[in-house]
C-alpha cells in the first residue's frame, strides 16, 4: 500500500509542475504533508530535505550570484559592447553571441536577454545582418551556455540534479560531482555553438519587427563601492577556488561562508539574503529530496523503471536510448518551463537505469541539462518570451532556425552522453 501512495503523490507532484499554476515549492511541500498524514513518513523526515547538504549549497549560491550580478562587471560589458557599434559582418555576430554567453555564467539568462537585445537593436535594419535575424540564435547560446561553466550558479548544477535521483540511485559512485555537468557541456556547447555561428543565416529577413519596448528596457546599474566590488570579486573568487578543490571538505560550506562574509562586511543585506536563499528554488529542492527518498525505499522507483524498461525492451541500444531522453527533453522544455522537465524527466531517466542496471548519470545530465533547448516557442522560459517579444517572431515562420537548433541540440546532448557515460560501461 505505501508504495501506491509514494506513487500517486509522485504522479501528483509531476502533474503539478507541468500545470504550473502555484509555485514549485507549495506543491513539494504539500507532498510532503500528504507522505507524513498518510504515514510513509514521519514528520522529521517530511523537513529533513531543508537540512540536506545539497540545500546547505544551492541556497547560498543564489544569493552570491545575485551579488555578483550586481557589480560593475555587466556594465564593463556593456561598454565594450558599446565600441562594436556600426561594426558588421561576423565580428558583431561573434561579438553578440560572446557575450551573450559570458553573461550567462553569472546572471540569469532573461536578464541576459533583455540586455542583450539592445545591443542587437543598434546593428540596424539594412545589410544581411539584422537584429530579428540574431536576436533568436542569441536566445540559442544563451539557453545552451545558460550557468554552464563551474562558477556562480553553476557551480551548483551537479547538487541541482543530484537532488532529483540521490534518493533512487543511493550508490554515491553515481552521483555527479562538481565539474562533471560541464564537461558533459563541452560537446552540446561547441555543437550549438557553431550552429549558431552560422545558422544566423537561416532566420528569414522579413519575418519580425523589432519591439522599441523591449529595446528600450532599462537595465540595472552597480550600487556598489569599488571597495565593495572588490570584496565581492575575492570571496567569490575564493569561494570558487573551494568548492572546485574542496579544500578541507567545504565544497558544499563554501557558498554559505563568502555569504556570511558579504552580510559581516555590509555588503549583501541580511533581509535580501534571507529572501534570496528561501526562494521557490530551494523550498521545492527540499521538497523533492524527501519525494525521491520516499520514490526509493517504499520500491516505488523500481517499479517504475521495470514499467519504462518494458517498454524499452531488454538491451536496448545505449546510443538510442539517449537520443530518446534528448528528443523527449528537449521537445517538452519548449511547452513547459526549464523546472518543470528537468523535475518530471531526471527522476523517470534515474528509475530506468536503475531497473536496467545501468549508469545513470548520461541520462540524468541529458534530462538536467538539455531542458534548457527552449528556442521553437515562447512558453519555453522567461528569456524565450523575451526573445520572442523584442524579435516579434511568429513561431511558425522561424522553424527553419528552430528546428535544426533542436535537432543539433538532441545529437550534442547523446553524443556526449554516450561518450562519457555509456549505459552499459
Amino acid at each position: 500500500m505505501e508504495m501506491y501512495i509514494v506513487l500517486a503523490v509522485a504522479v501528483f507532484m509531476m502533474a503539478m509542475f507541468v500545470w504550473h499554476k502555484v509555485p514549485f515549492g507549495l506543491t513539494t511541500m504539500t507532498c510532503c504533508i500528504i507522505l507524513t498524514l498518510t504515514g510513509v513518513i514521519d514528520v522529521e523526515t517530511a523537513f529533513s530535505g531543508f537540512g540536506n547538504k545539497i540545500v546547505v549549497l544551492v541556497a547560498p549560491m543564489l544569493a552570491l550570484g545575485a551579488v555578483l550580478g550586481k557589480t560593475s562587471m555587466v556594465g564593463k560589458i556593456r561598454g565594450v559592447m558599446e565600441t562594436m557599434k556600426g561594426k558588421r559582418g561576423y565580428l558583431m555576430v561573434l561579438t553578440l553571441f560572446f557575450f551573450t554567453a559570458l553573461l550567462a555564467q553569472f546572471i540569469p539568462s532573461t536578464a541576459v536577454m533583455a540586455i542583450m537585445v539592445v545591443f542587437a537593436a543598434q546593428i540596424g535594419d539594412n545589410g544581411d545582418i539584422t537584429p530579428t535575424r540574431v536576436i533568436l540564435p542569441m536566445l540559442g547560446v544563451a539557453s545552451c551556455f545558460k550557468f554552464r561553466f563551474p562558477v556562480s550558479a553553476g557551480a551548483a548544477n551537479f547538487a541541482t540534479i543530484n537532488a532529483l535521483y540521490e534518493g533512487i540511485i543511493t550508490d554515491q559512485a553515481y552521483h555527479l560531482t562538481m565539474l562533471e555537468p560541464f564537461i558533459f557541456c563541452i560537446i552540446p556547447m561547441v555543437m550549438v555553438g557553431i550552429f549558431c555561428i552560422f545558422g544566423w543565416k537561416l532566420m528569414p529577413k522579413s519575418e519580425g519587427s523589432l519591439n522599441q519596448d523591449a529595446v528600450n528596457a532599462k537595465t540595472q546599474e552597480s550600487v556598489m563601492t569599488p571597495g565593495q566590488e572588490k570584496v565581492v570579486y575575492i570571496v567569490f573568487i575564493l569561494a570558487m577556488v573551494i568548492m572546485i578543490t574542496n579544500v578541507g571538505g567545504m565544497l558544499y560550506l563554501a557558498p554559505a561562508i563568502a555569504v556570511a562574509l558579504l552580510i559581516w562586511t555590509g555588503i549583501l543585506d541580511a533581509k535580501e539574503a534571507s529572501k534570496l536563499m528561501t526562494s521557490d528554488t530551494i523550498w521545492m529542492m527540499a521538497g523533492v529530496l524527501v519525494v525521491s527518498d520516499a520514490l526509493g525505499s517504499s520500491g516505488a522507483s523500481e517499479a517504475i523503471g521495470n514499467l519504462l524498461l518494458n517498454a524499452v525492451g531488454e538491451n536496448p541500444n545505449s546510443f538510442m536510448i539517449m537520443l530518446l531522453f534528448a528528443a523527449v527533453t528537449v521537445i517538452m522544455t519548449n511547452f513547459l518551463s526549464n523546472a518543470a522537465t528537468q523535475t518530471v524527466i531526471v527522476p523517470l531517466a534515474a528509475s530506468l537505469a536503475l531497473a536496467g542496471g545501468w549508469d545513470p548519470r548520461g541520462l540524468v545530465l541529458i534530462a538536467g541539462i538539455a531542458n534548457m533547448a527552449d528556442v521553437a516557442l515562447p512558453s519555453g522560459s522567461g528569456e524565450a518570451a523575451v526573445a520572442f517579444a523584442a524579435g516579434g517572431y511568429n513561431p511558425a515562420k522561424v522553424l527553419r532556425f528552430t528546428l535544426p537548433y533542436m535537432a543539433v541540440s538532441i545529437l550534442g546532448y547523446a553524443i556526449s552522453a554516450q561518450l562519457l557515460y555509456p549505459l552499459y560501461g
